[in-house]
């Protein structure tokens, strides 16, 4: 099979399994939403937007070095999944415990501080489902992540519409969560052993692989955790300003804006392994480069377009008229995907190239921007500030980020 129909397969695969994976966390969100409010749903965001970005903590950017590396180096993919697998027992576990310890700080919410100990597991479970599947990216055999991502969703699903018939709490939802993604991970090392002919977890990694490959991985880990930390801080901030139920408010939004990303996420999967491989071919990975941003330019205006004039139907029909207050939200918020995507795309492409600390200065100041003005605008304007504050820090962060590609291009 040619490079080409490769590239056009794994793209397909993984384009099919995140606009199924999109509609999934839509009706899962939809049932949190009409069952259990603006709070419960609150409550669930906030939960998994504390566990998200120490999960990447615990993942130390391993999951995109090992598919660049192994991409470029098959043959060490046992010495790379052996460190990798090493670091995120000790990273995650102490984290893990960390969380469980400090939750009540972090939230005057009795039942928040609960769910976020539910929800601590995570840290290490997603991580290592992460690990796997950086193998298969990087193998470039895409099959098996649809019906590892799919398959987890729909068990959620079920398993989430049973709690809401029976009477269950929010609590027992994110117990489904926690139970779902420890089943995903238990699938795909399974079919990673059968797909692979593995007849044990890991090889042989001394203390120095290990401490090198950290050192080579910090960069992609940096960026990772601070991406995340910036994704999910306008629903910490208006959970900390005003409660849950701002917070349900705006996740509700975020929703709609998490599954616009998904769906181009799956062309950065399929292709970053073939981006890395064309990274001494500058007239080909340039070529490639443009045709990226050009597509995803085009579904980030036509998702702002879309929002813009349907937000008020979109958001009834999903979560219900108590979350009409939304709706203004996902009219902003949706016009951050544009810029986002963008950046996404000039991030891939930096990083295939090699000048991750370039990703990871820029990803800073997107941070601290951000901060800024979510405590300019959150006090007054509550979840349209945190919208409006998104906004402006992804479009400042990808003109920063393009910056320097005109002269980088000249110069290759």
């Amino acid at each position: 099979m040619t490079t080409a129909n490769r590239l056009s397969r794994n793209t397909l695969i993984l384009l099919v399994s995140n606009i199924g994976s999109a509609l999934l966390l839509f009706a899962l969100s939809a049932i949190i939403g009409r069952a259990y409010g603006k709070e419960g749903l609150g409550v669930y965001s906030t939960a998994m937007a504390w566990v998200f970005p120490l999960s990447l903590i615990a993942e130390f950017g391993l999951n995109t070095l090992l598919t660049r590396e192994i991409a470029r180096q098959p043959e060490r993919e046992r010495a790379y999944l052996t460190t990798a697998v090493h670091a995120r027992l000790w990273i995650a576990g102490g984290l893990a415990l960390a969380l469980i310890i400090i939750a009540p700080l972090l939230s005057r919410d009795a039942l928040l501080v609960q769910g976020i100990r539910i929800s601590a597991p995570l840290i290490l479970v997603l991580p290592l489902f992460g690990t796997l599947t950086a193998i298969f990216r990087a193998r470039q055999v895409m099959w098996p992540i649809p019906w590892l991502n799919l398959g987890m969703l729909v068990a959620q699903l079920v398993l989430t519409a049973w709690a809401v018939l029976s009477g269950g709490d929010i609590l027992l939802l994110l117990i489904v969560n926690t139970f779902t993604s420890i089943a995903q991970l238990g699938a795909a090392w399974l079919l990673w052993r059968r797909l692979f002919h593995v007849t044990s977890p890991t090889g042989s990694g001394s203390s120095h692989s290990i401490t090198s490959i950290l050192w080579q991985a910090w960069p992609f880990a940096v960026a990772a955790i601070l991406a995340a930390v910036q994704t999910r801080l306008g629903t910490i901030l208006l959970e900390q300003m005003a409660d849950t139920t701002a917070a349900g408010s705006y996740a509700a939004a975020a929703r709609f804006v998490e599954a616009g990303r998904m769906i181009p996420n799956a062309l950065f999967g399929a292709l970053f392994p073939a981006l890395a491989a064309l990274a001494q071919q500058p007239t080909a990975l340039n070529n490639l480069f443009r045709k990226i941003l050009g597509l995803l330019a085009s579904f980030g205006l036509l998702a702002g377009i879309v929002c813009t004039l349907f937000a008020s139907t979109l958001i009834t029909l999903t979560y219900g008229s108590d979350f009409t207050d939304a709706a203004p939200i996902l009219t902003l918020s949706m016009w951050s995907l544009l810029p986002s995507l963008l950046r996404s795309g000039i991030g891939l492409y930096w990083y295939a190239v090699g000048r991750e600390s370039w990703v990871n200065r820029v990803t800073i100041i997107a941070l601290l921007i951000q901060f800024v003005l979510s405590l300019l605008l959150i006090p007054a304007y509550g979840g349209q500030g945190a919208a409006s504050a998104i906004v402006l820090t992804e479009t400042i962060s990808t003109i920063l980020l393009g910056w320097p590609l005109r002269t980088h291009h000249a110069r290759r």
